[in-house]
């Protein structure tokens, strides 16, 4: 009798933890997009330009990157040490980001915590794997942790900058990141007992271009969202949720469509299809982002969940290998910032120049009075030069003019000449992210030998 009313308490001890872990590894995860729709904000608080600023999310994701196998080889020996150690350091962090009073030390502040963090996701796995008894239940739970923390990030940080402001966003992080250490109190460990083995090759080089990619979709999209088409961070949150979940449908069916080979391809095949149809965008609108969203959301539930599945198959030491897929996947990340981020700028200045010029035609041809063609000329390219190289906002140069129909058709024909050449300036910037995604199926074709694929 004993032995059975003991059960479910134990039971739910071990899903307890697991949650708990899977949250500290989506928090950690979360971190490289959380910021993406703070951005804006960041621009005007620090006076910076857009390829400066995203430095914001390229020191995170290269620093996680560099830090996660040496965090893994740490965290193989003292699982328990590495996740308190790493909490504790990412908490910390996270409170001096918030606080940050300069874009240096904002920056600086990301380094850290991207070190704290690779402690947490690599510890976390290895602890998932003591909770749930299985290596492979505990490589989709931690997977799944991942990009659902991923994906989620930007609309979660969009809402706590329209909301409570940019700092919110490090600031709330911050206690949230010491709740999951209740998950370690009285865990117990084994030593490896083990080589770790080799990283997979194959599936760590397909993630790491797949990541590329997707630099398109997660921080692509929401700029060209809020700093391009002038929506509200917020309300940009809502829209771009329905990539994760997207996602999030997707993983939870990939397990019956086929093997990791089908699935992996079948998902770059559709996170690039996504991302060529935002290059391909008609017009301005956050409704056009939808399908494209869609497709590219149900890819990255499929790929990256068979990816990190086909990373971790087999291998014993889950820490370090989890530690391998980490520095690979936002390994790329870093790739797809610093390819793309310089292509983008240069779209968008180049862009922004067509347009005015198109926009100078469009006041000489308005039925304002002649008088006023001048003056409304010159007062737009004010706004221009306010925003420093940034979209700018041209309606507060109207604002001293009568509300008449003329002046209002003349408004929008402008607004709508600026956003047809900022939604032309994504388009080769999507296209190069979605080569980055197409190229992932190389090395999974290479590697289709391979057992598992």
């Amino acid at each position: 009798m004993s032995g059975p009313a003991q059960f479910p308490p134990i039971a739910f001890a071990k899903r307890a933890r697991s949650m708990l872990l899977a949250v500290a590894t989506g928090v950690a995860l979360a971190d490289s997009s959380v910021v993406t729709l703070a951005l804006p904000d960041l621009l005007t608080r620090f006076a910076v330009d857009i390829t400066t600023v995203a430095w914001v999310l390229t020191s995170y994701n290269l620093v996680l990157a560099a830090a996660a196998v040496p965090a893994a080889y740490l965290a193989r020996r003292r699982p328990v040490v590495a996740f308190v150690a790493g909490a504790l350091v990412f908490a910390a962090a996270c409170l001096a980001c918030g606080l940050a009073g300069t874009f240096g030390v904002l920056v600086g502040a990301r380094c850290v915590q991207a070190a704290g963090g690779a402690l947490v996701i690599v510890a976390a796995l290895d602890l998932l794997t003591e909770s749930e008894g299985s290596h492979a239940r505990a490589a989709r739970v931690w997977a799944a942790a991942g990009i659902v923390g991923a994906a989620l990030g930007p609309a979660a940080g969009g809402i706590l900058t329209a909301t409570l402001g940019w700092e919110s966003i490090f600031l709330l992080q911050a206690p949230l990141a010491l709740v999951p250490l209740a998950a370690v109190a009285g865990v117990a460990t084994r030593p490896p007992r083990a080589p770790a083995g080799r990283p997979h090759l194959g599936a760590n080089l397909a993630l790491l271009l797949l990541s590329g990619g997707l630099v398109g979709a997660l921080f692509l999209l929401v700029v060209l969202l809020v700093d391009g088409w002038r929506m509200s961070p917020a309300a940009a949150g809502l829209v771009v949720t329905v990539m994760p979940l997207a996602a999030i449908a997707a993983g939870r069916l990939a397990s019956r469509a086929g093997t990791i080979l089908v699935r992996a391809a079948a998902g770059s095949v559709l996170v690039a299809g996504g991302l060529c149809a935002l290059a391909l965008l008609p017009r301005a609108g956050w409704g056009w982002t939808m399908p494209p969203q869609l497709l590219a959301g149900a890819g990255i539930g499929l790929t990256l969940a068979a990816l990190s599945e086909r990373a971790l198959a087999g291998r014993s030491a889950q820490a370090v290998h989890g530690g391998w897929t980490i520095a690979s996947r936002h390994a790329g990340v870093v790739l797809g910032l610093l390819l793309l981020s310089p292509i983008f700028a240069s779209a968008l200045e180049r862009n922004q120049d067509e347009g005015l010029r198109a926009g100078a035609a469009t006041v000489v041809d308005s039925r304002i009075p002649p008088v006023d063609k001048l003056g409304v000329a010159q007062a737009v390219l004010v706004q221009v030069d306010r925003a420093g190289g940034q979209v700018p906002d041209i309606a507060p140069a109207f604002a001293d003019r009568p509300h008449t129909g003329e002046y209002r058709s003349l408004l929008a024909a402008l607004e709508d000449q600026l956003d047809r050449a900022v939604t032309d300036a994504f388009s080769n910037p999507f296209f190069l992210a979605a080569t980055l995604a197409l190229a992932a199926l190389i090395p999974l074709w290479l590697g289709r030998r391979e057992g598992g694929l």
